[in-house]
């Protein structure tokens, strides 16, 4: 018998699917940005000894999961940038469906596929939905561990209970700011077993206990990145404002995301109709979705929302701390859970031809935007790191010609070819956090540089007429002026706002009076004296062809004498 309503819900699943994967391979199309590079340099070392020893000694953030899947994708699909982001594809692709058949367990057929079609248009998942990073898959690992979590709420039987464990454990090791999920899980739903179902508590503290076991190896790795990190000469991890705050939901829940969805923002808003449309207005829908929701809600559903709320608390804590910086890539796994409470939420608490209206406006005004997003982050991507290549292959550089990028040679994806010329193995932002490193650092140096006494040895360095160090001296030489042949080239590639490091020696010196000015701009004050040093070593062998600007690099091009 012909089933009109069966068939118009698969033709509606079939929409919302063609719709996810239609979003979704948008930006497969797009160039590598330094962080996927970064994936693919660390996935194509040996497994698992080559990969880890990459992550212990130069990446020092990451756990490994991800990147020992990916080394085994390449190994089938190839390095390309489109085999290499379908890998995130497929699982942003099964998040939708996933979004539906976790939130239909526990609310009813509409707030599911409402959920659904909002997570299958949501700029921010779109965004990254193709990125070579593992950001798509933990956003789906916490998914699964929501349905395998209401499972075993709805059933109480052993088999979801496992699943869950075996979920849970997969999710730190994929990413490591992942944890805050698990001891959040851990929290919230051992409280209310606690209060409502005492008969079950036994049974899932056993299986909390075994996943911590189980993770020890994690806490251990995370342990020394830690005391890594705690030692680094440079660190990166700014203080955390409000604004930041502000600015995370509003590209979790907007329809048009900021320009440079990476990095915490504080520039202002510009507040015109647009903005208000298209940002202030959902953002508001989604926050009253959430608020009322919780408000309504008790026993189960509660601890829902007390543990993505908890995950988000603790990820702020971990910012203030500056254990982490505060941005949507770590976090992102919070926003299908958020959709759907905060969908439901706006379910019970708009009529239903508000809340038809509001979830059409955000499903076309998102269509819109991720396509006008993509035109705009498109040819920025290849700015962010293709162009050094492009001006390469310009330029008619060879293996003969070594490139120099002070930021990103630790990951030279498009260099990989043997036709290509030679990248330079130091990029300066990593190798001068390290305090051990051989590259840069003396061994009296590295002494004093994991103590506040290295501020003191680099402002002597600065206001000495030799190069930083002896060691960087040699490796420069044997690596740069002995192996470039006569007529050869040497390009110097400056990312951003690194070529305003290109200053004088006497107006470097005139900006520092003591060690307190080295600590409080170490990171441009080393730049600036790397430059120096490095421009007085070519000078020796090389002569000086100029200095222009290409998109977002400034270039210094050297020919061999």
């Amino acid at each position: 018998m012909f089933d009109r309503k069966k068939v118009l819900g698969c033709i509606l699943g079939l929409i919302l699917i063609a719709c996810a994967i239609w979003a979704r391979i948008l930006y497969v199309g797009t160039d590598l940005w330094y962080d996927e590079a970064c994936s693919w340099f660390t996935a194509k070392q040996s497994f698992p000894f080559g990969i880890m020893d990459n992550l212990l000694h130069r990446d020092l953030q990451h756990t490994p999961l991800y990147f020992f899947v990916l080394h085994f994708w390449i190994k089938m699909f190839g390095n390309s940038e489109i085999a290499m982001k379908s890998l995130s594809v497929i699982f942003g692709i099964l998040t939708v469906p996933l979004v539906y058949i976790t939130s239909k367990k526990i609310f009813d057929k509409f707030i599911s596929i409402s959920a659904a079609i909002i997570a299958s248009i949501s700029p921010l998942l779109i965004y990254f939905a193709a990125e070579v990073r593992m950001y798509p898959i933990v956003v789906f690992l916490v998914l699964l561990s929501l349905n395998y979590l209401i499972d075993f709420e709805q059933k109480r039987d052993n088999k979801s209970l496992i699943k869950l464990v075996i979920v849970n454990l997969l999710i730190p090791y994929t990413l490591v700011g992942g944890i805050f999920y698990n001891i959040s899980l851990a929290i919230c739903y051992g409280k209310y077993l606690c209060k409502e179902h005492k008969d079950v508590l036994k049974k899932y503290l056993k299986s909390v206990i075994s996943e911590f076991i189980l993770l020890i190896p994690y806490f251990i790795l995370i342990g020394y990145y830690a005391k890594m990190r705690w030692l680094f000469v440079l660190k990166h991890e700014g203080a955390l404002n409000f604004v930041h705050i502000v600015d995370l939901i509003r590209n979790f829940f907007a329809i048009e995301l900021v320009k440079n969805i990476y990095w915490p923002s504080n520039d202002p808003y510009t507040m015109n109709f647009i903005f208000t449309l298209l940002v202030v207005v959902p953002v508001v829908y989604f926050l009253y979705g959430l608020i009322s929701g919780y408000k309504k809600s008790d026993k189960f559903i509660k601890v829902l929302y007390n543990l993505f709320i908890l995950s988000f608390v603790f990820s702020i804590i971990s910012a203030l701390l500056q254990i982490n910086v505060f941005t949507v890539r770590y976090i992102l796994y919070l926003l299908p859970p958020f959709i759907i409470l905060s969908v439901a939420g706006l379910y019970k608490n708009l009529n239903k031809k508000h809340f038809i209206g509001f979830i059409a406006f955000f499903t076309i005004g998102s269509i819109y935007s991720n396509y006008q997003y993509y035109k705009i982050e498109k040819p920025l991507k290849t700015m962010a790191f293709k162009t050094v290549k492009i001006e390469s292959d310009r330029l008619g550089l060879t293996p003969d010609d070594i490139i120099i990028m002070p930021f990103g040679s630790d990951a030279p994806y498009y260099f990989r070819k043997l036709s290509d010329p030679r990248v330079l193995d130091f990029d300066l932002h990593k190798e001068l956090r390290n305090p051990y490193n051989d590259k840069f650092y003396d061994k009296d140096q590295q002494k004093l540089m994991d103590k506040k006494d290295k501020y003191s040895l680099i402002f002597d360095r600065i206001f000495d007429d030799n190069s930083f160090s002896k060691t960087h001296l040699e490796y420069f030489i044997n690596n740069i002026n002995r192996t470039v042949d006569s007529g050869h080239y040497v390009l110097i590639a400056l990312y951003g706002s690194d070529a305003n490091a290109i200053v004088t020696v006497d107006n470097m010196r005139k900006s520092i009076k003591s060690p307190a000015d080295v600590k409080n701009n170490i990171t441009i004050i080393l730049l600036q004296k790397y430059l120096l040093d490095i421009r007085v070593m070519l000078d020796v062998d090389f002569n000086f062809l100029g200095t222009y600007t290409k998109d977002n690099y400034t270039f210094l091009l050297f020919q061999k004498k």
